[in-house]
């Protein structure tokens, strides 16, 4: 080593650079949160949409189906016969059949007597209310609303409670769509913007999917949280909360106690279920005086006399203690004002032998919460409002409808000749933002169904998909 070489100091060791901190893509990671929302809930939604509606105007629907018996020729001025006279006219053609329940009418709709035939099975008998003569006989499998409604509840996938299950799974992922559609909207205009102005393939299907999603996304919201305490899971652990603190969700007589419901449920003559709050109020007893038992007339007399709003739905007493349950709504779209003004239900319980109250349940009776839930479901069915809820819902279905149909429509026109799911390539950085992990855990908790799902997804994309090298280019996973 020379003397120069011994003079020369060691340069300074380089410093690295700090690594630089990868900036978060929310628009593409709610984005892809929205796209994987969407597999889940677009078939459901769709169904729910068409079923929905089309149980909706189920009066009108049945009447097509089965034109002449559900509607009848209404004579300018003339009265409606007694149900007394109606019910003779069905035990006449019917001897065998003991009838269940009535529901009467106005205008042009037909009186429907329920039915029992020997097998067991309940048939409708419709009446023509100004002439006493039958027009037809019915049941319920032959009413395409009675399938929508069914579909609607439980997609015909009735066993262990599995079709309902689903319907709430795609619920529940209907808020986390709505959700992640509103921050998207607004985080892609933007992007939205630049996608028109170029003309690009499916800019304008695009733009329209986001501003109609907007209101779309509002009612979807509405509809999902005030259909609720239908579902199996939601309800049913909202009910024992109510419960647990010593009263039902229905009022402080606990509902949950007794058996109206299953009673209406057998006697209505369809698949549906008991109304929410009226099916759960409690019932009354006739006493046995060795008398015949009042003619139906005389029920409906009493009825009148307590102010309940007509025209009723009336289930005739089961058994020697039974009684005469008059009841003011009962989702029979009869034309009865408590179908939209939801605080005029009201359900008379009538001694089958003396024709006194012997019980009464109503809107008043019902808990706050009850009330609340009522007022939502009530818009949910598209009549809280009259007229004008029929044509908001109408046209919220149809914009459902659109908004299912659209969506993959551009997820296919971008994905062009792309391979695998062609996923918005982002990452939510869920375990490093406290705020996601909040409000995931919030939704999680409220929506039992939700949050097992999402342990499940969170869990295969960590543990499976991320490490597989064929399922993380397939899925698109960063």
């Amino acid at each position: 080593m020379t003397a120069t070489e011994t003079d020369i100091p060691d340069a300074p060791a380089a410093v690295p650079s700090p690594p630089r901190r990868r900036k978060t893509n929310w628009y593409g990671a709610f984005w892809r949160w929205h796209f994987y929302g969407a597999l889940i809930v677009i078939p459901v939604l769709f169904v729910l949409a068409v079923t929905g509606m089309t149980y909706m105007f189920r009066a009108e629907v049945d009447a097509l189906t089965h034109p002449g018996v559900l509607t009848v020729t209404a004579p300018e001025g003339a009265e409606r016969e007694a149900l007394s006279v109606q019910e003779e006219a069905v035990q006449g053609a019917y001897p065998d059949r003991p009838v269940l329940s009535v529901v009467d009418h106005t205008g042009d709709r037909a009186t429907v007597f329920v039915t029992e035939r020997a097998d067991g099975v309940n048939a409708n008998v419709y009446v023509d209310p100004y002439t006493a003569t039958i027009t037809g006989e019915l049941t319920a499998d032959q009413l395409v609303s009675d399938w929508a409604e069914r579909i609607h509840g439980d997609l015909l996938i009735g066993e262990e409670g599995i079709g309902d299950r689903i319907v709430e799974l795609g619920g529940s992922w209907a808020i986390v769509l709505t959700i992640t559609g509103f921050i998207i909207f607004f985080l892609g205009r933007r992007p939205r913007g630049g996608a028109q102005a170029k003309k690009l393939k499916g800019a304008r299907l695009r733009g329209w999917h986001a501003i109609v999603g907007l209101p779309v996304g509002l009612g979807i919201l509405m509809l999902v949280v005030s259909g609720l305490p239908w579902t199996g899971v939601w309800g049913s652990a909202a009910q024992q909360v109510a419960s647990g603190n010593g009263s039902s969700l229905w009022g402080e007589d606990p509902g949950a106690e007794s058996t109206i419901d299953e009673l209406i449920e057998r006697t209505s003559g369809t698949n549906a279920e008991a109304g929410w709050a009226i099916g759960n109020g409690h019932t009354g007893t006739s006493q046995i005086t060795g008398t015949a038992p009042i003619p139906i007339d005389d029920a409906v007399a009493t009825a009148r006399a307590e102010g309940a709003p007509e025209p009723y739905s009336i289930i005739y007493p089961d058994g020697e203690t039974g009684v005469f349950s008059v009841m003011s709504s009962q989702w029979n779209d009869n034309g009865n004002p408590a179908e939209a003004e939801v605080s005029l239900e009201r359900t008379i319980h009538v001694d089958q032998y003396s024709g006194d109250v012997v019980g009464t349940y109503g809107y008043d009776d019902y808990s706050i919460s009850a009330q609340v839930v009522s007022q939502g479901i009530a818009v949910h069915e598209g009549r809280r409002l009259g007229v004008f809820n029929t044509i908001l819902s109408t046209l919220f279905c149809l914009a459902v409808m659109f908004m299912c149909v659209s969506a993959p429509i551009m997820w296919w026109t971008r994905r062009g000749s792309a391979s695998g799911t062609a996923a918005p390539r982002a990452k939510l950085p869920v375990w490093g933002n406290w705020l996601l992990i909040v409000v995931m855990a919030a939704l999680g908790i409220f929506l039992p169904l939700f949050g097992l799902s999402l342990i499940v997804i969170l869990a295969l994309d960590q543990l499976l998909i991320r490490r597989v090298p064929r399922m993380k280019k397939f899925f698109g996973s960063v």
